[in-house]
């Protein structure tokens, strides 16, 4: 079996790994807080799931944001990787004339009918591992008062689930795969990215790593994994994580 050349750059379709908890949680928040969208995403290079849990946000769009728009958000979470913020409102942030203008706002908040944004940031000692962001369109009103306790209140609870049971599971099964497929630590990498949804192109990006370079890793995991292409690969690194 001849896998197939990796392409130069075949689009993400974001099959979707094990997210139960990602699912969970957006629904536990939708379900006490009124939002016109959500998106529960992980932080890092060591996690299976690279893809987030959405809620009316398309795909597409947030693409659009980790290709785009991501260095250009107030609430980007390397901007707080030094604080103690476990909420924060882009209202806070920027008055509203200031946010009207940042391009931000202009190319990505205002043509999604975003307006009101609070994220809540979930940590392993210092460091932010998950993001969990909160929208509304200018319909529901701001984020009040009570609504952003409530989220506080919630918040010590999901980092806990976070932790102590769902980040120890994607550890097991980056190493389950790791091991039963003989994997490097770059093609394991590789594959993760894959799982998510990546195309070749954000590969190279986020890893630092020339085309052609991602484009070996991955014809290595194809012939490691016995599979012709994405599909196939994602489809038997799914089976091998389920046992």
């Amino acid at each position: 079996m001849t896998p197939e050349t990796p392409p130069d750059d075949e689009p993400g379709s974001f099959h979707e790994p094990p997210t139960g908890f990602q699912r969970e949680s957006v629904k536990l928040i939708a379900s006490l807080i009124p939002l016109s969208s959500s998106a529960f995403y992980l932080v890092g290079p060591d996690i299976l799931n690279r893809g987030a849990v959405l809620l009316n946000i398309d795909v597409a769009d947030e693409l659009t944001y980790q290709r785009k728009y991501r260095e250009l958000d107030p609430l980007n979470p390397t901007l707080f990787a030094k604080s103690n913020e476990i909420l924060v409102c882009i209202d806070d942030l920027l008055d509203e004339h200031a946010l009207f203008q940042s391009r931000y706002y202009r190319e990505f908040m205002r043509p999604l009918n975003h307006r009101h944004v609070a994220d809540m940031f979930f940590r392993q000692g210092a460091d932010i591992i998950a993001v969990l962001s909160m929208l509304r369109d200018a319909a529901h009103g701001p984020f009040s008062a009570a609504e952003l306790a409530l989220a506080r209140k919630l918040h010590p609870f999901l980092q806990y689930a976070l932790n102590a049971v769902y980040r120890p599971k994607r550890y097991h099964e980056r190493e389950t795969l790791a091991a039963v497929y003989r994997l490097t630590e770059r093609e394991t990498d590789v594959l993760e990215f894959v799982l998510g949804g990546a195309s070749n192109k954000d590969i190279a990006r986020e890893l630092g790593l020339g085309l052609a370079t991602v484009k070996t890793h991955l014809q290595h995991v194809f012939h490691k994994f016995a599979v012709p292409s994405r599909a196939a690969l994602i489809a038997r690194a799914r089976s091998s994580i389920r046992g």
